[in-house]
């Protein structure tokens, strides 16, 4: 007897281990007129999928993402980091003539069609071609370890905050260009480019159409080291209470405030701190140029009675 109107039940998709741990310190002071704290946190995780509900266990990612016309970028595989990034490895740009036709197998190019200027992408099962049997994963968005720090000190009516946060270990996929588009806005970085013998490389040629495997395979030239240690939050303030007493009021602290001043990372997109994963709740890390966490200056009033 068929039926109508109904759809496949939701099922627990598979399972995802953490494993690490955890350390805060917190330590305060007094010295005469002098107060201080320190505050210090560090984790560290390790993120792997151990099962998924299907035969092939894996949960493919959707196309299209990195750009229009472009493979998976993500996926959640068994035995790997949750949303990790698949694609090719690369060895390089193919610098003159000489490097494209020694890189066959068998008297075949491995790569047909290929110029200098033009991506290396490596060959990992031998097989003399390049297809999805040589993609693997080429970057993990789910950091290794998070930090966060915190100095505070005060002296008479005067006070100083500062507070940092950072990750380290995680893998960021620059997807804010439409890369098979060439006549879209490009960074400044395509004045880094290959135009000749020795100029670049890492950034391939400029194509006529943005239809080129250098453009449309998704390999490791797409993905980038996101550590950063951002200085979320600096603050001076003082009490005019320490110093005008006669004030009736048991507080009034004046204070400046800059938020998200300094960001130290290797970094060169617009922000390290991306978390998009295109519809996905178990992809992350997908950077598609949104708008930087800005520079926040402000100066206020505390008046306490």
């Amino acid at each position: 007897m068929g039926s109508y109107g109904t759809g496949a039940p939701y099922v627990n998709g598979g399972d995802v281990q953490n494993k690490g741990f955890e350390f805060g310190a917190n330590w305060r002071d007094k010295i005469q007129d002098l107060t201080y704290g320190i505050n210090a946190n560090f984790s560290y995780n390790k993120n792997e999928v151990t099962h998924i509900a299907n035969g092939e266990g894996i949960i493919h990612g959707p196309s299209n993402i990195l750009s229009h016309q472009t493979a998976e970028l993500y996926r959640a595989e068994e035995g790997y980091p949750i949303g990790y990034f698949w694609g090719y490895k690369t060895a390089g740009i193919f610098q003159n003539n000489e490097e494209v036709e020694a890189y066959t197998l068998n008297g075949e190019a491995i790569i047909p069609g290929a110029v200098p200027g033009d991506v290396r992408f490596v060959d990992r099962n031998n097989d003399g071609k390049i297809d999805d049997n040589d993609k693997c994963m080429i970057g993990d968005p789910n950091p290794d370890i998070n930090v966060g720090f915190s100095f505070n000190v005060g002296y008479k009516g005067f006070d100083f905050n500062v507070a940092a946060t950072g990750v380290i270990g995680n893998q960021i996929a620059k997807s804010y260009r439409s890369t098979n588009l060439p006549f879209q806005n490009y960074t400044t970085t395509i004045l880094d480019r290959w135009h000749g013998e020795g100029t670049s490389s890492s950034i391939p040629r400029i194509t006529a159409t943005g239809s080129h495997i250098n453009n449309l395979y998704i390999s490791d030239l797409y993905i980038q080291d996101g550590d950063y240690l951002r200085i979320s939050n600096i603050t001076l303030g003082y009490d005019f209470k320490k110093m005008f007493t006669h004030l009736p009021v048991s507080k009034a602290r004046l204070y400046v405030t800059g938020q998200n001043l300094i960001t130290i990372t290797g970094y060169d997109g617009l922000d390290p701190e991306v978390g998009y994963g295109y519809g996905s709740s178990w992809a992350n890390g997908i950077d598609i140029g949104s708008y930087p966490v800005p520079h926040v200056y402000m100066i206020g009033v505390s008046i306490k009675y």
